[in-house]
Parts: structure tokens; C-alpha cells; sequence
């Protein structure tokens, strides 16, 4: 049977991965009007879409799921999953509850947050995992 210091490095890799999509979230966020400006018929295509964000948000909750369940289960405290699901939420917000007259800014800012939130929340996760002792120590 593994001990919770044998596996802490799976944990750490875990959030290490939901840090980098994180990062790339806000990348794509930051970046994309730039590249809209210069490339428009080239991107909109493919990055503009709804459907990207969409799937991103996938791909973020399936991350969000193999790091944080593991990381609580070591550390037992709630800020890094709370973290987590406020980003989720904010991610969720900006692809899906922003109405369509509202303008870009409403669904950047909601998406922008959530992305930093998540980064946050994934260090954090990462910090009480290293930090915290086998539950057999205590």
C-alpha cells in the first residue's frame, strides 16, 4: 500500500498540468483579440468560437477532478477545491450564461478570472500537498 508521501508527487503533477491549462487560459485570453486584430478571417474560425471555450471548460473540469479530489483526500482542507469551483464557475459563466448582446468584455472578464482563480487554486492545492504530513504522523 502507498503512503500519502509516495504519492504527493502524482498529486503535484496533477496540479502541475492544471496550472499550465490554466496559464494557457489566460494566454488565450489575453492574446486572442490581439490575434483577431491581425488574423481575422484565419482565427475566428477556430479560436472565436463558442465551442472552443466550451471544450476547454472540459478539459478544465477533467483536470480540476484528478487534482483536487486526490489533493483533498491528503490534505483535508477545503480553500484549494473551494478555489477550484469558484474558477469552475466563473469559467461556466463566461461560456455559457453571457447573453449574446452583452458584449465580449462580460464573457473575457468572466473567463480571465476564472483562469487566474484556477492557477490559484492549483498552487495552493500543490502547497498543502508538499506541506502537509502522512495522516499516520498526526
Amino acid at each position: 500500500m502507498l503512503t500519502a508521501s509516495e504519492t504527493t508527487p502524482a498529486r503535484s503533477r496533477w496540479d502541475g498540468v492544471g496550472q499550465l491549462l490554466s496559464a494557457l487560459c489566460v494566454v488565450h485570453c489575453v492574446l486572442l483579440p490581439l490575434v483577431l486584430g491581425v488574423l481575422p478571417v484565419a482565427v475566428a474560425g477556430v479560436m472565436g468560437d463558442e465551442s472552443v471555450h466550451r471544450w476547454l471548460l472540459v478539459l478544465v473540469a477533467a483536470s480540476a477532478l484528478a487534482s483536487f479530489v486526490p489533493g483533498w483526500r491528503h490534505h483535508r482542507r477545503m480553500s484549494a477545491p473551494g478555489l477550484a469551483a469558484l474558477g469552475v464557475v466563473l469559467l461556466a459563466g463566461g461560456a455559457f450564461l453571457v447573453p449574446e448582446g452583452a458584449g465580449g468584455s462580460w464573457e473575457t472578464g468572466l473567463t480571465l478570472a476564472g483562469g487566474l482563480v484556477m492557477a490559484v487554486a492549483h498552487g495552493r492545492n500543490r502547497a498543502l500537498c508538499r506541506d502537509c504530513c502522512p495522516p499516520e504522523a498526526r
